[in-house]
Parts: C-alpha cells; sequence; structure tokens
C-alpha cells in the first residue's frame, strides 16, 4: 500500500479545490433572473404605455437601446422580431420604439425618442 505523503496530499486537496471552484463558477454563470430584451422582445407585450411624463434618464435608455438594437441588426431581421408588416426603416423603427418604451414603463412621449433612435442606428450601418 502506499504511503500518504505531504506532496500527494497537497494535490489531492489542490485538485478538489479547483473541482469545486469550476462548479461554483459554472452554477453562478446560470443565473437566470436577468432577462436578455434580445432574446425576449418586450414588443410581444400587450401593456398600454403610459400618459406620464417619462423622466429623462428613462427616454435616454430607451433612446440608446433603440439605437444600439438598429445599428446592430438588420430592418428585415427586426421587423420579424417586432412583427412589423411593412418591412421599411421608419415603421420598424417605430416598432422598436415602442418595443423599448413598454420595456422601461415609459410614457407616450418617450416613442419618438426611441423612433428616432434607431432611425440613427439604421443610419450607422
Amino acid at each position: 500500500m502506499r504511503k500518504l505523503t505531504l506532496k500527494t496530499f497537497l494535490r489531492a486537496a489542490i485538485l478538489v479545490a479547483i473541482v469545486v471552484a469550476v462548479a461554483v463558477i459554472g452554477y453562478s454563470s446560470t443565473d437566470s433572473s436577468s432577462e436578455d430584451p434580445v432574446a425576449a422582445p418586450p414588443a410581444t407585450t400587450t401593456e398600454p404605455i403610459d400618459a406620464l411624463p417619462t423622466s429623462e434618464t428613462v427616454k435616454n435608455a430607451i433612446f440608446e437601446r433603440a439605437f444600439s438594437e438598429c445599428a446592430s441588426y438588420d430592418v428585415t431581421l427586426l421587423a420579424a422580431k417586432y412583427k412589423v408588416r411593412v418591412k421599411t426603416r421608419p415603421s420598424v423603427a417605430f416598432a422598436v420604439g415602442v418595443a423599448w418604451t413598454r420595456y422601461f414603463k415609459g410614457g407616450q412621449d418617450a416613442v419618438n425618442g426611441g423612433r428616432d433612435g434607431c432611425l440613427q442606428g439604421f443610419s450607422r450601418q
């Protein structure tokens, strides 16, 4: 029978520590509490858009997300995602603006900012 040496014990302890660390990192990276708006489009919700004024912070977020999405994806892909029948830039941009306004629970006054952000994003492609 092999004699357990300090060197063998330390190697086994390090190996166990690495396996535990990998398992913990893998478990924490599968957290499903955060939602990705690209994977789950907010346009399919039927919540009404609020008529109250929207804060500038929320308006900024709507503009930035719409800009980023429209600069990153093709018009036809976004038209399919947001179920837009007329596949033109203005109609898709409006749908994207509405979707991000609903996602951030903004008011009607924020939709045009989202549309404008999307149109600017299209111009960057």
